[in-house]
Formats: C-alpha cells, sequence, structure tokens
C-alpha cells in the first residue's frame, strides 16, 4: 500500500512539475522570444518593460486559460470512465460535446450570438440537456442507467445532434466558418476576462466531481457492491453527469 501510495505521489509531483515547465515555456516562446529569466522577473516583480507587458497582459491569460481548460476536459473524461466503466470513454460518448456543438451552432444561426461569452451559456444549456436525453435514455428499463445503456443512449443522441449540426450548417452557410472557429479551439487573443469567465465554472464542476470521487470509486466495483458500500448509485451517475457537463461546457 505504502509502495502504491508513494507511487502515485511520485506521479502527480512528476505530472505537475511538467505542467509548470510547459507553462513557463509558453511564456517565454512566441512570436518574439523571451528569455526565462526575464519570464520570471515579470511574473515576481512586475515592471513595465515591453517583455513584462507581453508576459503578463499577453502570455499569462492565454496559458492560464490553456490550462484551466486541459484541466477541465481531462476531468471531465476521467468522470465519465468512472460513470460506464469504460476506460476510453470521454465527453462524446454521452453526447455532451455534441450537444455544446449544436447549442452553439444554433446560437449563431439563429440567435446572432458572435462572442465567445454568449458562446459558453448555450453551450452548456446544449451539453445539459444531451446529458439529460442520454441518461433518460439509460435510465429506462427495468435495469436502470447501467453503463452500457449509458454507452448507447450517449451514442444515438451523438449521432442524432451530429446530424442537428449539419442540417442546420447546411442551410445556414454563414455560420460555418464561425462555427469551425469555435469547434477548433484556439487561444490566440485569450486575456484575462475570457480566464475570469472559465474558472468560476471549473470551480463548480470540480467541486460536484469530488463530491462525488469515492462514489466513483465504489461503482468501479459495480452497481451491487457499490449499492452494499452504502452509496447511492443514481445520485453518483446524476452529480457526476452534472458536474462533467459543467466542466465540458467551460472547456
Amino acid at each position: 500500500m505504502r509502495t502504491l501510495r508513494a507511487r502515485r505521489i511520485g506521479w502527480l509531483l512528476a505530472g505537475t512539475a511538467a505542467v509548470v515547465f510547459a507553462a513557463l515555456l509558453s511564456l517565454a516562446v512566441g512570436s518574439r522570444a523571451i528569455a526565462p529569466s526575464a519570464v520570471l522577473d515579470a511574473l515576481l516583480h512586475g515592471g513595465s518593460s515591453e517583455a513584462a507587458q507581453i508576459v503578463r497582459s499577453m502570455r499569462l491569460p492565454r496559458t492560464l486559460v490553456g490550462i484551466m481548460v486541459g484541466a477541465a476536459l481531462g476531468l471531465a473524461g476521467c468522470v465519465l470512465q468512472g460513470l460506464t466503466r469504460n476506460p476510453i470513454a470521454e465527453p462524446g460518448i454521452l453526447g455532451v460535446s455534441q450537444g455544446a456543438s449544436v447549442g452553439v451552432v444554433l446560437a449563431i444561426a439563429y440567435a446572432d450570438v458572435h462572442s465567445l461569452s454568449g458562446y459558453v451559456w448555450f453551450a452548456f444549456v446544449g451539453a445539459a440537456g444531451a446529458s439529460v436525453a442520454a441518461y433518460a435514455i439509460a435510465a429506462s428499463g427495468r435495469d436502470g442507467a447501467s453503463p452500457v445503456k449509458l454507452a448507447l443512449g450517449g451514442a444515438a443522441i451523438n449521432a442524432l445532434l451530429t446530424a442537428v449540426v449539419a442540417g442546420v450548417l447546411t442551410t445556414k452557410s454563414a455560420a460555418l466558418d464561425e462555427f469551425r472557429f469555435w469547434q477548433v479551439g484556439s487561444l490566440q487573443g485569450r486575456d484575462a476576462e475570457i480566464a475570469g469567465q472559465v474558472w468560476p465554472f471549473l470551480v463548480v464542476g470540480v467541486a460536484m466531481v469530488f463530491a462525488v470521487a469515492r462514489g466513483l470509486d465504489a461503482l468501479a466495483l459495480g452497481d451491487d457492491v457499490a449499492t452494499g458500500l452504502g452509496q447511492n448509485v443514481p445520485v453518483i451517475r446524476i452529480v457526476g453527469g452534472l458536474g462533467a457537463t459543467v466542466l465540458v461546457g467551460a472547456g
């Protein structure tokens, strides 16, 4: 047990060090290279030099947004793997990602929304709707929302929503370029305002996921065993699914 715990701590420290190194590298590398010493000086002491302004006003917000979005999507995938007991599960398996896409494409085509701050709310609504629909399909029948039924229901919802996106873009071709830019994603020009919009949703999603972390561990042993250990399986799936939805919407 101690060996396993030490190994996990070692991997955690190594991963943290890798993220910190990548973040510092992203602050130093760009259209204009900035020396690592200048980057550290800008972070620790501020300053009004051109290099300090570039690091603090442009590159730091962009890097923070990238870290937060990556953490949100990674944690969402981890939760869905626990809910479905599928080691290759990801947000698309329940149609969550495609639901967010439907929300955004409808906002662009019919609601005249053209800002990132506007997209996020429609993405949340679409992702939540897809999650509810997939869970409703999986929960029907005698066995309830089993992992297999969740995966099948999510696949059906994902296929349907893919067709909806294609249909809207076919009739509203002017929305194609804007939607494609959102779908591909970019950190270019992401400022502190965008970072401020992302982190509250990240905190809420992380809190919901951590609230059912023990339950997700129990689900790995099977629904019957989890119930025998005192876990409320439907609540775990609902809260975990909502947490994943919030995280995907934030990303």
